[in-house]
């Protein structure tokens, strides 16, 4: 495995005794994690977007998109795992300074017009998908792909000093991460969207986080998490 970021190297030794980290031991090259991405890392990602919210979700775009994008992407950090140089797994990061959704075009539906704090310890995550093929109790490296993928959302943050990590998810979405140990708090109560899912607006605090990754019984058992 490599989690590339020049921050990550001494975040690894710092936090070696922290328990979160333990899941980075004695792992090998298998999957490739970045908050870097490269020109075409960037163009399989958003073809990866497209995939899922474009086709299999129907929630943006059209069926015939072969990349899903939007305004909020050139202001975002963008996070890749890739397994075998194939995109698998992604989320993008708001930064407190940048345009959020759940500030802009959730805020209405969602906050009834009342924004949330954007400060310097906060994000925003979004856009956040695994690939069909690794969902469930599926492993790469004896983790699952979320796993990995929140993990790497933890080290970016970690580095960025960023304790809040704001979201509008699925209430199927808001159980998964309390699974995987990131049991966020609910802002409202969910709400139907024009496209008939369900959504709500949640803030998670890595304080209050221990883990990351599912419970041994769930994980064995866990068939589907999106």
């Amino acid at each position: 495995m490599h989690y590339s970021s020049a921050h990550k190297e001494n975040q690894n030794e710092n936090a070696v005794n922290n328990n979160v980290f333990k899941l980075f031991d004695n792992v090998t090259e298998e999957i490739y994690l970045t908050d870097t991405p490269t020109v075409q890392e960037m163009k399989d990602l958003f073809g990866l977007r497209a995939e899922v919210f474009c086709r299999e979700l129907a929630w943006v775009g059209n069926p015939d998109d072969k990349t899903e994008i939007d305004d909020f992407d050139y202001t975002c950090t963008h996070i890749g795992g890739f397994v075998n140089d194939n995109a698998v797994g992604y989320l993008r990061v708001h930064p407190y300074k940048s345009s959020w959704m759940l500030n802009t075009i959730f805020a209405d539906v969602l906050l009834d017009s009342t924004p949330v704090p954007q400060h310097s310890n906060a994000c925003e995550v979004s856009r956040l998908l695994i690939k069909n093929d690794y969902r469930g109790s599926k492993c790469v490296e004896d983790k699952t792909l979320l796993t990995h993928l929140l993990s790497d959302l933890y080290i970016h943050c970690k580095s960025n000093k960023i304790r809040y990590v704001y979201m509008v998810v699925t209430p199927v979405t808001l159980a998964v991460l309390a699974r995987h140990g990131l049991k966020a708090t609910p802002l409202c109560d969910s709400k139907v969207m024009a496209d008939g899912c369900k959504a709500l607006a949640a803030v998670l605090d890595w304080e209050s986080v221990t883990r990351i990754g599912p419970a041994q019984k769930i994980a064995r058992g866990a068939r589907s998490e999106f």
